[in-house]
């Protein structure tokens, strides 16, 4: 095998290596279960702006091999695909998430993986396989690479996935699956200003560029296109950026538990760090029974604060905004009793009643929750209304791997992102496929069998 560096050959030793007979029952459940939810994800975000554009480019692609646009069935290039229902997924920010050192949403590889199984008509149960491997890698890259510190993207983690994901599509050995990730590492780092202050529809698309990428050039390497020997622990590589050699990442299937059944699943479409005020805001309305509050205090771990309350997120005027802004969820969150798709349209966003509460909220950081976090996501709300004290406690947001949504839950979710798509029938037929996707003798036919 060519030389690489030794975290771009375990991450291809591994990719390479794993086989059916090694993925745990819970492994699959858990991978069924956030194909599930990204799949819902998707169906929620098919008519989102941003996903409208990219269905027009991909409908002006075509390639060989070729794949389909979720649901609407445009026949493109897997790359283009790839981008289409990666932003499909991202779109409502409503997909699953895990936090370690760095955080992420690993089933932002989901859709590359089965762009790639689309493009070369695999069967279910091998494209199950090529998403635990792609989940895989995120995770345990999550645990030993912090690029936030950096001013990088947590999307690079998704090229470097979604190029694993695709090499085990593809049934790529372990040197050409390691050009894959060295062509990935060294050519997709995305700046983090991508989801900071005021945001903009590249908040979606940062993470569906990523996808493309890894499976771009995963592509690459099958047809023999070398890449970096060092990608990680050069000077020039990922380790000059970082200031340090990242630690061995640790993956599911040896001595450890795998990762697919321990990402979190929101239960709200919005940013995963103010899961916990909803919560806490709902919870707060019902004590308030309809009092007008004159002021409102929010405190939460560390992240939350830094990521979802700095002094941008008062000024909300747009969706990508909206689902960031701890002040404008908690406020939607009292006024509507819910947060669905539904508070994030325009119209809703610009009303007068959310826009003259904002003002009144406030929203602090707690040591003890910072302390706390990621194992758990914590969040208290004290509200004064008629000269009394209200509070809320919430001590861990319901979706939290240690709180988790049941399988139940998740097709609830679905449902409600499927219901304006498809007739309940219809519903009831995917989901069914889906939890069985292992049945699934194509891909391909199966991506056909989306189109409404």
């Amino acid at each position: 095998m060519h030389a690489v560096d030794s975290i771009t050959k375990a991450i291809a030793s591994y990719s390479a290596g794993l086989t059916h007979a090694d993925l745990t029952p819970a492994a699959l459940h858990g991978i069924k279960r956030r194909l599930v939810d990204t799949m819902g994800c998707a169906l929620g975000g098919l008519n989102g702006a941003p996903v409208t554009i990219a269905r027009q480019i991909a409908a002006t692609t075509r390639g060989e091999p070729s794949a389909r646009v979720f649901f609407s069935g445009e026949l493109t290039t897997v790359d283009t695909a790839t981008f289409a229902n990666s932003l499909m997924v991202r779109y409502l920010d409503f997909n699953d998430t895990y936090m370690a050192k760095e955080g992420g949403h690993p089933s932002d590889t989901i859709a590359g993986t089965i762009a790639m199984a689309d493009g070369v008509g695999l069967a279910g149960a091998d494209a199950l396989l090529a998403m635990v491997v792609a989940f895989e890698t995120v995770c345990a890259l999550a645990e030993v690479v912090h690029l936030a510190a950096h001013g990088i993207d947590h999307s690079l983690h998704v090229a470097i996935g979604s190029a694993v994901g695709a090499s085990k599509v593809m049934g790529l050995g372990e040197e050409q699956t390691a050009h894959a990730i060295a062509m990935a590492t060294a050519s997709n780092v995305s700046l983090k200003v991508a989801r900071d202050g005021q945001l903009s529809m590249w908040k979606s698309g940062s993470a569906a560029n990523a996808a493309k990428g890894g499976v771009f050039c995963a592509r690459l390497a099958s047809m023999g296109m070398t890449g970096p020997s060092e990608a990680f622990t050069a000077s020039g590589g990922l380790a000059g950026v970082l200031g340090e050699i990242p630690d061995m990442p640790r993956f599911g299937g040896r001595e450890q538990s795998f990762h697919t059944d321990r990402s979190s699943i929101k239960a709200f479409p919005a940013q995963y760090n103010a899961q916990s005020a909803i919560w806490a805001a709902l919870a707060l309305r019902d004590l308030l029974d309809g009092r007008t509050p004159d002021e409102i205090i929010v405190t939460s771990y560390g992240h939350a604060v830094r990521s979802s309350a700095d002094s941008t997120k008062w000024i909300v005027h747009d969706r990508e905004t909206a689902d960031h802004s701890i002040p404008y969820l908690v406020a939607v969150a009292l006024i509507d009793g819910e947060v669905t798709p539904a508070q994030f349209t325009y119209e809703r966003i610009s009303n007068p009643d959310v826009q003259m509460l904002l003002p009144h909220i406030s929203v602090r950081e707690d040591p003890s929750m910072t302390a706390a976090f990621p194992g758990a996501l914590a969040a208290h709300i004290s509200a004064f209304a008629d000269g009394r004290k209200f509070e809320a406690l919430v001590p861990n947001a319901k979706g939290h791997e240690l709180n988790p949504l049941s399988d139940a839950e998740i097709g609830t979710k679905f449902r409600s992102l499927a219901h304006n798509v498809m007739p309940t029938a219809r519903i009831d037929s995917v989901l069914e496929r889906l939890w069985a996707f292992e049945d699934e003798p194509s891909v391909t036919a199966w991506v056909e069998s989306l189109h409404v």
